[in-house]
């Protein structure tokens, strides 16, 4: 039988524990956000047709200038230096972009794409270190960090000629004409100046290189690729604040000086059809703009505004001005007369970061994350681009129906007076007595449609649904705010908070003691409770104890006697707890030190070190680290096989996998580690592999299991996943623990581990494990694909005890085991986002739905994912489509049945004891 049969009949086998997606569910379970990263000003061009930008998530996308959704986009190199990076139009229907990469410095990608539809017209790979410099005019032009000038083919990208500068010049950007290149370059002798290259030979026009300022500072180029004066500027040290000006169009170079009113720290200079318009920043921050005319060889000042919080731009030779909630549009005349058109907007609450404009537009960046486009008629379309880039995410449980009034009453009878109690339980009984038609009515409603799961209409309202999918998730971003998405009104935001930490920089949140709190603790000691239902702060307050240059570096939480902890773990090795006190009993807990595994005892009021893991040799990297969540259950202590004897699993709650690669010998090695004790209890080394040490190896760790994944070349090609199935024994029925008596400080047996590899046909990128309520329904393992796809991997297709070259056992079909196939087949099944694709996946969270059947699955990175799973169907659920009316149907009947049916075998058996019937 051949590999294909073979893979067929173990996908026709196992289907029936494979689900990934009801078409009918589509769209409905599941919701996925698009997103760009965060937009540099530098790098977005702005027009009434469209606005396109590189972010700095290296996403290449144009956007819609009228609903502000993405038309097209594509992640470019994820390891592209934005700095490095340059978006041009090349003409009115294309773009142009160049980056150049971290990995390989000496490589620079460029590649122009249709602007409507985002098709690639060519690309090319370029030598000669980063871009510099692109400059468009016909043909292409780019100026390497090498020391390369390049010609390409506007149509093709095809090298036309290529010219070297001279030994001894540092590049600096470069401006083309039609029969000209001006190379801008540095010598250290003589300072800033440019060559003159022939545009159509690509060689020097003159050996002269015509020197601009021997101590020229800050350098800005201003390119209006040929529509009017393609100018560079600079600063002398010295020389106060003035700036100088130079006019590359000249046949003979003419520097021209300006002096702003007013000392800045910063300026950009705009060549505009009758002059130059200077925007500078002052040293307090406030913006102004100059405008000059060139009269006579002369830069003269024509106009300019105060100095004010807003942000100045100039587009399409207009000054914009955003302040106070509008955006004003001047004309620059030569005579200096503005020409003053304001129109109103309504822009967020922060402070602003850019503003960049066209002709009639404006995109606006804000320094919480959100973009705005304000044209003469308003904002056009707000993007919240904050979500692209989190830090920690987390599900927030939010009330039932009744919940909060019910609790009251309830704890009012617990403290009242018994016969003050009961009158008022009395009284909460009739009360509720009013609405029961309702309720019957309603009952019958959800009954007949199966719409238990409906949510309430209102998305404001913090009540959860019956089955408990709907939940808040609340991300954490880098740009210090909070985002609280609605999990059943697709992703919308349910509440907003910015710089929640007053500029302190968010490490990580966590729940409190109560599903409605919610910790935020920054970098610098600073810590937030927020109501999580609401994004209300309730109290802010500051960690004191901190020594001398001490810092945040990750949030842990403990639990003893059903108590929570919550603690700030910091680089100096301390532990401070957020709400003021510190467990009675010792805890241990370890961390990831110097490429090794520390633990430590938390004991009167101080950590100690008591263990250290270090890697068989300083090759090796730690590329991964995972525990056992601490909310997994386990419903079984063993696995009963199909002989009815037993295999216990071994159960140590204190279990850590660490995955290292070894980049000397590109191999990999895992790692089982006790936590308490230190203790070694399992390794495995995959030294006959050829491991992509750059993408590392992931795992997770399930309930007696661990299941990693790394990219090998050897033996086969491809991912390979493997599965660890820890044992207590590997004698049937034997057990040496007792029950929950499970302790590190014993020298109890090592666990018999057995082991299998499969071979996965995409690469991945992150691994999950699902979670239910209770722990009845099976794992799935959750892997993030380079495809930008999401799979599951139910667990049961990973199993170690697979039978190998034979088929198995009626003993072992019992168990659920198929013959052992490498391949982990190319099923569709397996992929839950369907036709998204969720581009940039950094980590999945999972947490049940208040069915046991019931994962809530979320994936977040650059895009959002939201999905509901049921990794062993949902059969504590009925589908939609079942026929509830014949059910109800058949029951009237039954019971109609045995109304009429009833007297009449009473009957009878009153005959038979009165021996008048046989």
């Amino acid at each position: 039988m051949n590999v294909r049969a073979i893979s067929l009949f173990f996908i026709l086998v196992t289907a029936s524990c494979v689900r990934a997606l009801f078409a009918d569910e589509a769209f409905v379970v599941d919701w996925h956000i698009a997103s760009i990263g965060s937009i540099d000003p530098s790098r977005a061009l702005v027009s009434p047709d469209s606005v396109a930008v590189f972010s700095e998530s290296s996403v290449l996308a144009s956007l819609d200038p009228v609903s502000g959704t993405i038309r097209w986009r594509h992640r470019l190199d994820e390891s592209a230096v934005p700095q490095h990076s340059h978006l041009i139009r090349l003409d009115s229907s294309a773009l142009l972009l160049a980056a150049a990469t971290p990995a390989d410095a000496s490589i620079t990608h460029i590649a122009a794409w249709v602007e409507d539809s985002g098709y690639l017209v060519w690309d090319a790979y370029l030598s000669g270190g980063a871009p510099v410099g692109v400059s468009v005019a016909g043909d292409v032009y780019i100026l390497l960090s090498g020391g390369k000038v390049q010609r390409l083919s506007r149509r093709t990208g095809s090298e036309l000629w290529e010219y070297s500068l001279p030994e001894g010049h540092s590049p600096v950007d470069i401006v083309a004409s039609k029969h000209s290149v001006s190379v801008i370059t540095r010598k250290q002798d003589k300072g800033l100046g440019y060559f003159i290259v022939g545009a159509e030979s690509g060689e020097l026009a003159s050996d002269i290189f015509v020197v601009m300022d021997k101590n020229a500072a800050a350098v800005s180029v201003s390119k209006t690729e040929g529509h009017g004066l393609d100018i560079i500027s600079w600063t002398v040290p010295g020389e106060g604040s003035t700036i100088k000006v130079a006019n590359l169009s000249d046949t003979a170079m003419s520097v021209y000086t300006i002096t702003p009113k007013s000392t800045y720290a910063s300026f950009f200079l705009t060549s505009t059809s009758t002059g130059v318009a200077v925007t500078l920043t002052g040293l307090d921050g406030k913006s102004w703009a100059e405008l000059y005319s060139n009269s006579g060889g002369k830069l003269i000042l024509v106009g300019a505004t105060s100095p004010t919080e807003s942000a100045i731009a100039v587009g399409a030779g207009k000054l914009f001005e955003l302040s106070k909630g509008s955006i004003s549009r001047f004309a620059l005349g030569s005579d200096g007369e503005k020409v003053e058109s304001r129109t109103e907007v309504a822009l967020p609450s922060s402070p602003v970061e850019f503003l960049t404009c066209s002709l009639s537009a404006c995109l606006v960046g804000f320094k919480n994350g959100e973009y705005v486009l304000a044209t003469i008629t308003g904002v056009t379309w707000t993007r919240d681009e904050s979500i692209a880039d989190v830090i920690s995410a987390l599900f927030v449980e939010l009330e039932e129906e009744g919940e909060s009034s019910s609790l009251g009453e309830v704890l009012f009878e617990e403290n009242a007076a018994p016969l003050q109690a009961y009158i008022h339980r009395v009284k909460r009984h009739w009360n509720a007595l009013a609405g029961l038609p309702q309720y019957v009515i309603g009952f019958f409603q959800r009954f007949m449609s199966g719409d238990y799961d409906a949510v309430p209409v209102d998305p404001n309202s913090t009540v959860t649904d019956t089955f408990g999918f709907r939940k808040f998730i609340v991300l954490a971003t880098t740009k210090g705010g909070l985002r609280a998405l609605d999990t059943a009104h697709s992703g919308a935001f349910a509440w907003k908070v910015d710089d929640v930490l007053e500029s302190d920089v968010i490490v990580g949140i966590v729940h409190g003691d109560a599903k409605d709190k919610l910790y935020v603790v920054g970098k610098f000691g600073t810590v937030a409770y927020i109501n999580a239902l609401t994004g209300k702060l309730m109290a802010i307050s500051k960690i004191t104890d901190f020594g001398l240059g001490d810092k945040v570096e990750s949030v842990v939480t403990f639990v003893d006697d059903g108590v929570l902890y919550i603690a700030a773990w910091t680089a100096h090795g301390q532990l401070h707890f957020l709400k003021g006190s510190s467990p009675a009993k010792s805890v241990y807990f370890s961390k990831v030190i110097d490429n090794a595994v520390v633990g430590y005892i938390y004991k009167e009021d101080r950590v100690i070190p008591t263990w250290r893991f270090t890697l068989p040799t300083s090759s090796y990297k730690i590329t991964s680290f995972a525990s056992r969540d601490p909310e997994d259950k386990s419903v079984s202590v063993g696995r009963v096989l199909g002989d009815r004897s037993v295999l216990y699993k071994y159960l140590n709650p204190h279990i850590l996998a660490v995955a290292a690669v070894n980049e000397d010998t590109k191999s990999a090695a895992i790692f089982l580690i006790d936590d308490v004790s230190g203790r070694l209890l399992y390794s495995s080394f995959h030294d006959d592999e050829v491991v992509d040490t750059a993408a590392g190896v992931k795992l997770v760790i399930g309930e007696h299991w661990v299941v990693y994944s790394y990219w090998s070349e050897l033996a086969t090609r491809g991912e390979k996943l493997v599965v660890l199935d820890m044992y207590e024994s590997d004698i049937r029925n034997e057990r040496w623990s007792k029950g929950q008596n499970f302790s590190s400080f014993t020298e109890t047996p090592l666990p018999f581990v057995q082991g299998q590899a499969y071979l996965f046909p995409e690469h991945i990128t992150s691994l999950a494990v699902s979670r239910s309520r209770f722990g009845i329904t099976n794992r799935d393992i959750i892997a993030t694909l380079d495809t930008a796809q999401i799979a599951v991997i139910p667990k049961r297709l990973l199993d170690a005890r697979r039978p190998i070259n034979r088929d198995p056992t009626n003993e072992e079909k019992e168990e659920g085991l198929v013959k052992y196939d490498a391949l982990v087949g190319d099923d569709k099944r397996f992929i839950i986002s369907h036709v998204f694709n969720v581009v940039g996946t950094k980590k999945t969270i999972c947490t049940p739905a208040s069915l046991e059947s019931t994962v809530l699955v979320f994936a977040y990175g650059l895009d959002l994912f939201f999905t509901r799973i049921t990794p062993s169907q949902p059969f504590d659920l009925l589908s939609k489509s079942f026929n509830k009316g014949q059910l109800l149907l058949t029951i009237f009947a039954l019971m109609v049945g045995v109304r009429f049916t009833g007297p009449m075998v009473r009957r009878k058996q009153l005959n038979i004891r009165w021996g008048t019937q046989k």
